[in-house]
């Protein structure tokens, strides 16, 4: 696809316009990854991007155990030592960046990601071609790059939405996952070293990248070749080096999660870090048996990944948002349910190409396409029967989606009139851009949601357009929260003290008047080396002090005979800088001084804060977005 081809060549027109197509959709995602900053490819990301990096330092160390500062919540606390489940490919190919320290944490997983994102889009160019070439059908530029159109606009683009280790495994597993079937049929094709190592390769880096997806790949691509060798139509030298992928792929990964967690599978999830901090959860997994899957959850997954009405359409940009969560149907909840698409929604053409796909190969008795997409369909297997829905879950249904699809598309049709040839392209670009808007317009929601910009942006384009009164503008008080993106004013009088968007069931803040639930200002510090003590703010029974005493200042929160301590926080002599949330609305009772968080509760007391004389408040409210919402309601 990349190689200049001969112009004679009746596949070069297919790759050029798989390459254009593949450039293009490359340079969307790279525009989501970076939030339409592409200068800032290679900006240290937040949490949880800089998860490879750490292990691939532990690697150069000789150890499995991480930082538990990295690791956080996500850490698996094994006797005394922390552990990260992800699996060790992504970071054995970060190693030689680990060379350099802490240098490159969290700036390599956007590129990793855009790389991922192009190998995705070049495997289903090569996985169409394949699928042609299998059946002998003719070749189409407009079919090969329809199909590449198709994947590069499913669910894979949505993951550029957060820039995360989560994200990154979903999409390299994927990609490994297309690029094993695509080395799988050149194998059985035109049996040869290149293509037995291809194969043997995806399906060892998919087991060591996301054991679930690969195990499930394995299968497929271990059964086909098996019967190829039964039938003799594979040389056993070429037919064990897939077998040996297969077979290294897994027992690297039951080894390393057997030094780990000492299973060869399973995690301890009773031992993860944020079930120890959160015994709702601790009793959640102790009534599934410390698992995190089960058949009971089928019910819930299966249905809401396949409905049509997971998206809802909304007069204000990005138009597409997310619909209804997910309904609980199965015999014991589920354990986390987030905003999701469906397979309907957000990957129509693959979808509907898939089921098209699977007819031709049964009448066809295409039974290798077939063996691997049932491989691929055992990959998606555990992502049905988790306790979790989450859009990001789609891309593990990608490949099942994606081997039969490429069949449909490279498969010819002449005995359709040309009037109805011109009818399946329409519908194929009309299905290709709606599945651009729709992921997309899913991804923006997911990284921009709680930016401020974000909804001023959103609102200015509304009034441009349409004037007021806008959309999806409440009170705080004006009942329950509501579905995610509701935004809320908090407004007295002429006074507007705060705007709230509405996620997973809870408000967020985006903007805090100073003066209201927000106190902004500066205390002066005279000497800061002997013990003093001063009150910043006060209530009904209640107050916060800032205690000083050499060269540390900290906030406490007094309430009746009761009080928190917060964590102590270098100051020097002079002007320092404090700001005060006490937000019953979130809620949240914090307090910062010179940037850094010295105390936090979600105990608000339930009267507004009043600063005292020692604490002087800015001048300015900014309030801008709040009274910009405001005046369209």
């Amino acid at each position: 696809m990349w190689r200049t081809a001969d112009p004679t060549d009746p596949e070069s027109s297919g790759a050029r316009a798989a390459r254009r197509i593949t450039l293009a959709a490359t340079l969307l995602f790279v525009l989501l990854l970076t939030r339409w900053h592409p200068w800032h490819l290679f900006d240290r990301a937040g949490f949880s991007t800089d998860f490879y990096d750490e292990q691939a330092r532990a690697f150069l160390h000789g150890r499995l155990w991480v930082d538990p500062q990295v690791a956080d919540i996500e850490g698996f606390l094994i006797g005394r030592r922390t552990y990260l489940y992800f699996g060790p490919f992504l970071a054995l190919v970060r190693l030689p960046f680990a060379l350099f320290g802490h240098v490159f944490d969290g700036r390599l997983v956007r590129l990793s990601m855009t790389i991922g994102f192009v190998v995705l889009c070049t495997g289903a160019y090569h996985l169409v071609v394949q699928a042609r070439r299998w059946f002998g059908w003719s070749p189409s530029a407009w079919r090969t790059a329809g199909f590449v159109a198709a994947v590069a606009t499913s669910p894979a683009l949505y993951l550029a939405g957060w820039v995360s280790v989560y994200h990154e495994t979903e999409l390299w597993a994927a990609t490994f996952a297309l690029w094993a079937a695509v080395g799988t049929m050149r194998l059985l094709r035109e049996p040869g070293r290149r293509a037995a190592l291809l194969t043997a390769g995806s399906v060892a880096a998919a087991l060591l990248t996301r054991a679930s997806v690969g195990i499930g790949v394995a299968a497929g691509v271990g059964g086909v070749v098996l019967v190829a060798v039964l039938r003799g139509r594979l040389p056993r030298p070429h037919a064990l080096a897939v077998f040996g992928g297969c077979v290294a792929g897994f027992a690297v990964h039951v080894a390393l999660n057997a030094a780990k967690f000492g299973s060869m599978l399973g995690l301890p999830a009773e031992r993860q870090v944020l079930t120890l901090r959160d015994p709702e959860r601790a009793a959640w997994f102790a009534g599934n048996d410390s698992s995190f899957f089960g058949l009971r959850f089928v019910g819930t997954t299966v249905v809401h990944y396949l409905r049509p009405d997971t998206i809802r359409f909304e007069r204000v940009l990005p138009i597409v948002r997310y619909g209804p969560l997910a309904t609980d149907r199965g015999s014991y909840p589920m354990e986390t349910i987030t905003p999701s698409a469906s397979l309907t929604n957000a990957a129509t053409v693959l979808l509907f190409a898939a089921l098209v796909g699977v007819v031709v190969l049964l009448r066809r008795r295409g039974w290798a396409w077939l063996g691997l997409t049932a491989g691929a369909a055992v990959a998606a297997v555990p992502t049905f029967t988790i306790a979790f829905i989450g859009n990001r879950y789609l891309v593990d249904m990608l490949p099942m989606l994606a081997i039969p699809a490429a069949v449909a598309f490279a498969g010819s049709a002449p005995s359709l009139a040309a009037g109805r040839r011109r009818a399946v392209r329409v519908l194929l670009v009309a299905g290709v851009v709606w599945g651009a808007w729709v992921n997309t317009a899913l991804a923006v929601w997911t990284s921009d949601l709680k930016e401020p910009g974000f909804t001023a942006w959103r609102y200015q384009v509304d009034d441009l357009f349409f004037g007021n009164p806008a959309p999806g503008l409440r009170l705080v008080g004006d009942g329950t929260v509501g579905r995610d993106g509701v935004v809320a004013l908090d407004t007295d009088g002429d006074r507007c003290d705060g705007v709230y968007i509405a996620e997973q069931g809870r408000w967020v803040a985006l903007e805090r008047a100073n003066g209201g639930s927000t106190l902004r200002g500066a205390v002066e510090l005279d000497d800061v080396d002997t013990l003093s003590t001063m009150t910043l703010v006060q209530g009904d029974g209640w107050r916060v002090d800032l205690v000083v005493a050499a060269g540390l200042a900290r906030a406490d929160l007094l309430r009746g005979d009761t009080g928190l301590q917060g964590v102590a926080v270098p100051v020097q002599r002079g002007q320092v800088r404090v700001d005060v949330v006490a937000d019953s609305v979130m809620p949240e009772l914090s307090v910062s001084i010179d940037g850094t968080l010295s105390l936090f509760s979600f105990d608000v007391p339930p009267d507004p804060p009043l600063a005292t004389p020692a604490f002087v408040l800015d001048t300015e409210r900014g309030d801008s977005l709040c009274r910009q919402l405001a005046a369209r309601r």
